[in-house]
């Protein structure tokens, strides 16, 4: 199973490799054009539904689900942003989580991910799931299938990603959405602006020092 899971994961990121390559060299389409056929598309409840279905689908699978970040924070306001950033992210975090429950040990994180799922399993705890959320740099897709293997309560590991994914994504939207609406305006960056790029280096760096931390720790221990 473990096999089979990477062939299918490595197929479909080389195709969607191959895909973006291809858009990239021949370019069928202007970038302006495909803007203006975004902004478009974004008014149609059953595109903005395919793209949260996109994001669970890439969640699901352990593939990088947080670029669609870039998709939605440029074309919604960042509360909107943050809505549908969240909702796919938890549904995508509920879908590993039951698939890994069915794999069970088939699935082998990396040295990195064997770290996390051994905090994981010493700790169950809700604020340690809901750091793992919050700081970046701790990967989901070790969260979501290591919740699902060591079958942690599911109503922790939900409040968890909602509450964690939550805030995360607000930060997140607010400040890709400041610097896109400011650059396509031609504006300079104002204060506002740089509060959420102000709290996202912070959490950058608590997510370094905490990582830092918790690889001492398991070096000790």
């Amino acid at each position: 199973m473990n096999e089979w899971w990477k062939k299918c994961r490595l197929t479909v990121m080389i195709l969607l490799l191959l895909a973006g390559l291809g858009v990239a060299v021949w370019q069928p389409i202007a970038p302006q054009k495909v803007l203006e056929w975004a902004g478009e598309l974004t008014l149609h409840p059953v595109t903005i539904a395919l793209l949260v279905i996109l994001q669970v689908l890439l969640h699901a699978f352990a593939l990088p689900g947080s670029l669609m970040l870039w998709v939605f924070a440029p074309l919604f306001t960042p509360p909107v942003a943050t809505a549908l950033l969240t909702t796919g992210s938890v549904l995508g975090a509920l879908a590993a989580y039951v698939f890994a429950r069915w794999v069970g040990t088939n699935w082998k994180p990396g040295n990195r991910g064997g770290r996390l799922m051994g905090i994981l399993e010493k700790r169950q705890d809700f604020l340690t799931q809901l750091i793992f959320r919050v700081l970046p740099g701790f990967p989901h897709s070790v969260v979501n299938y290591g919740g699902g293997m060591l079958r942690l309560p599911l109503k922790k590991f939900l409040s968890a990603a909602i509450l964690g994914l939550t805030i995360k994504w607000l930060v997140y939207a607010n400040a890709v959405h400041a610097l896109v609406a400011a650059g396509a305006e031609g504006e300079s960056i104002h204060m506002e602006n740089l509060l959420p790029l102000i709290v996202l280096t912070v959490l950058l760096l608590l997510g370094a020092v905490f990582r830092k931390r918790l690889a001492g720790g398991s070096g000790t221990g």
